[in-house]
């Protein structure tokens, strides 16, 4: 649970409230690193373990991956703005650019997946004014909420080591106060004003839990890891299996000279075979791929590699292969990074705001998203052309730069001008020119 105080409007954390933080944060790091643990293929309970083999799957990276890929690819999160903000979306833009989004946004996916949660900070380190932001590592940052109906963060606390040197940072909706830790507690080495008008702290949280995706299956992957590596351990003792032999006598000259040529001579009634346990290998593999089916059930995500899945060719087929994944992970996911992303564009408003460099109010802007699934190019200009009367130029040839079969709405609307100004220098009858016009279809 994230700490949560009843502050009183204008105080600032005690010095025994933020040491509280965090040795509340040390405390659960612990599950962070078994997180990172599973995400690696460094499972802890498989390594640990007494066997010969040792060999932990990595599905924590498979899985998180594949999350990756499906929502938080390049392009796949957008911006509408209203028509009439055109220099307000190209300062955005610069911001964006500028922080270059899209891979700051997969890195906090990232650790939204794995931890449960992401942490970023805003903050201005430049000659331009230009607002950047980036992520923080999840397990130095605590973020503090005030109690209530709708608790809201009231500050937010950063720590980190540089050598035996522990640092912190108290992020305030109007300044950020500096700190080092030592022995003695606290001591202030700093203050430092800003103009975002909150605290410039975004948590990115992946549900209503805080629980990584991972953290439900974790017995799983264990039972997995166990099953493959006792087989392997099983399958290695054949080697090491004892030589019977019936109605026959070797002594330890003759046996010594079997072991090194291997090579064994037998009588008439004599027999051999070896003292091992019954090979129970088919067993093994039914019960493996129970546990594989549920790691991915459990979890949400589905499994690419299935047979079923790859036969899957169109879009529309694949999202009915996803949908569990949209009822069980993506709805809570896409929520909350939707916060997070509302409350970034918040904040570089404020500041923006600021400087006079912007006069909007950011309940107009839209975030969109898409999913990363095969474009079906000849029913989308099927259906865009269906509604060219209905929708606008502009909705039509943003639907076909989603489908990948153009770069930019606004450059194809500047070549749409060219050609129609063309027409009108070639052609002088107005009927003839929206004739000729009207028949193009995007």
């Amino acid at each position: 649970m994230i700490p949560i105080y009843q502050l009183p409007e204008g105080t600032r954390l005690t010095e025994r409230q933020i040491l509280s933080a965090i040795s509340w944060k040390v405390g659960i790091n612990s599950d962070l690193v078994r997180a990172d643990s599973y995400y690696r293929g460094r499972n802890v309970k498989i390594l640990s373990g007494d066997g010969k083999h040792k060999i932990p799957v990595p599905y924590g990276r498979k899985l998180i991956k594949s999350v990756l890929g499906f929502m938080f690819k390049e392009g796949l999160i957008t911006y509408s703005w209203p028509d009439e903000w055109d220099s307000f979306q190209t300062t955005m833009e610069k911001v964006f650019n500028y922080n270059h989004e899209s891979t700051e946004n997969r890195r906090l996916a990232k650790d939204q997946a794995m931890y449960g949660a992401a942490y970023e900070a805003l903050f201005v380190d430049n000659d331009e004014a230009m607002p950047q932001f980036y992520r923080l590592p999840a397990y130095q940052v605590v973020p503090i909420y005030t109690y209530g109906i709708m608790p809201r963060m009231w500050a937010a606390v950063n720590f980190w080591y540089s050598g035996k040197d522990c640092k912190v940072e108290v992020y305030y909706r109007d300044r950020i106060e500096h700190f080092d830790k030592g022995k003695d507690g606290l001591s202030l080495t700093g203050t430092v004003p800003h103009q975002f008008g909150e605290v410039p702290v975004i948590e990115f949280r992946n549900n209503e839990e805080g629980m990584g995706d991972l953290e439900s299956i974790e017995a799983l992957i264990d039972a997995h890891d166990e099953i493959l590596s006792n087989g392997l351990d099983e399958d290695g003792k054949f080697s090491d299996a004892i030589l019977k032999l019936k109605n026959m006598e070797m002594d330890d000259e003759t046996v010594e000279k079997l072991i090194r040529l291997r090579v064994l001579t037998l009588d008439d009634d004599g027999e051999a075979d070896y003292l091992v346990k019954p090979d129970r290998y088919a067993g093994r593999e039914v019960l493996r791929k129970v546990i594989e089916g549920l790691i991915f059930s459990m979890s949400g995500i589905p499994n690419l590699d299935d047979k079923d899945a790859m036969a899957q060719q169109s879009g529309e087929a694949l999202k009915y292969l996803y949908a569990t994944f949209e009822i069980m992970v993506a709805g809570d996911k896409q929520s909350g990074f939707n916060d997070g992303l509302a409350r970034r564009l918040d904040l570089i408003n404020n500041f923006l705001t600021w400087l006079g460099r912007s006069h909007v109010d950011m309940d107009g802007v839209a975030i969109k998203w898409q999913r990363n699934l095969p474009s079906e190019g000849t029913v989308i200009v099927d259906n865009v052309t269906k509604v060219t009367t209905i929708i606008s130029r502009k909705s039509q040839l943003e639907q076909l730069q989603k489908a990948g079969m153009i770069d930019s709405v606004p450059e194809e609307l500047a070549r749409l001008e060219e050609e129609r100004a063309e027409m009108e220098s070639d052609l002088t009858d107005s009927g003839d020119i929206d004739a000729a016009y009207g028949q193009q279809t995007v």
